[in-house]
């Protein structure tokens, strides 16, 4: 009995699927639409998060040795810097390569040069770290080593950024849960009114005696099926768009063309799941309002 009507339902969705064509087939390409603007404002979230950490996390700190410290003490003063939480990598940086990159930043500007003179830059290291939160740590740990001349943290800098990403972590979070609210509801409402012609059907299915099941079954299916559907499509051009955006568009702009993580397999994966339960939510939805219990 339960393969039965198992396949009862199966057919039964599959053909009001096909004989309603126009109305599953715009409720199909309504949900199509949706899921691609859905997607692209979260490509567009996650593009702009992924930047301003990956800008965050590149930040350096600067420390500058004393002058004439020794080979051996360098070295135990490097292994010490790199032995704290949150370093990354040391890099040593001898004061002549620190002027050959001050020469080549100021290369243009031959009057600062002239009036520097000689090299008065100290030997140095660039300490890299896995976060942008372990900033603070790793300052502090710092200050008290032995054959450090100064330290340059660019902490102001660090603090707005975390500040600008909490914001926009937040505020993206709310205009996604709000265009995922907008899109439940129209697609919700696209599903009822492709049924809409389909009352009278349902009536005479309670005047025979079908059962709960018999009834609901094969209009949840096909609910779920006009999601699957614009899930397929609305995630197929939405990978498109993606694509072509980011070969002709996001590949002139370095700063963003490595920062997002864009995995296409998930985003499809969650367009088509999220159209599926929606599409089954308008159907459930519609049976509601017009089955009488």
């Amino acid at each position: 009995m339960r393969v039965l009507s198992i396949g009862y339902i199966l057919r039964e969705a599959w053909r009001g699927l096909t004989r309603a064509r126009i109305s599953s087939f715009a409720a199909i390409g309504i949900i199509a639409f949706m899921l691609v603007l859905l997607g692209i404002v979260g490509y567009i979230f996650n593009l702009v998060n992924c930047t301003f950490a990956g800008v965050s996390n590149q930040l350096e700190i600067i420390v500058y040795l004393n002058d004439n410290l020794k080979a051996e003490e360098r070295k135990s003063l490097k292994d010490n810097i790199t032995s704290i939480e949150g370093v990354k990598e040391v890099v040593y940086i001898p004061k002549n390569e620190a002027w050959k990159r001050f020469k080549e930043t100021f290369k243009g500007n031959k009057l600062v040069l002239e009036i520097i003179g000689e090299n008065p830059l100290p030997d140095s290291f660039e300490i890299k770290l896995i976060d942008r939160n372990y900033i603070n740590y790793v300052s502090e740990a710092l200050r008290d080593m032995p054959g450090i001349k100064d330290i340059d943290v660019p902490l102001d800098i660090a603090n707005r950024l975390n500040s600008l990403i909490k914001w926009v972590e937040i505020g993206g979070t709310l205009v996604i849960l709000v265009f995922i609210g907008v899109s439940l509801f129209i697609i919700s409402n696209v599903i009822r009114l492709s049924f809409v012609s389909r009352i009278r059907e349902l009536e005479i299915m309670q005047l025979v005696g079908a059962t709960g099941i018999f009834i609901r079954g094969p209009f949840i299916l096909e609910g779920v099926l006009c999601g699957f559907f614009g899930g397929i499509i609305g995630a197929m051009v939405f990978n498109a768009l993606v694509y072509l955006f980011n070969r002709y568009i996001l590949s002139s702009f370095p700063l963003f063309s490595t920062a997002t993580n864009f995995n296409p397999f998930t985003s499809s994966l969650g367009l088509v799941l999220f159209g599926m339960m929606v599409g089954g939510i308008g159907s459930a939805i519609f049976l509601e309002r017009h089955l009488k219990r």
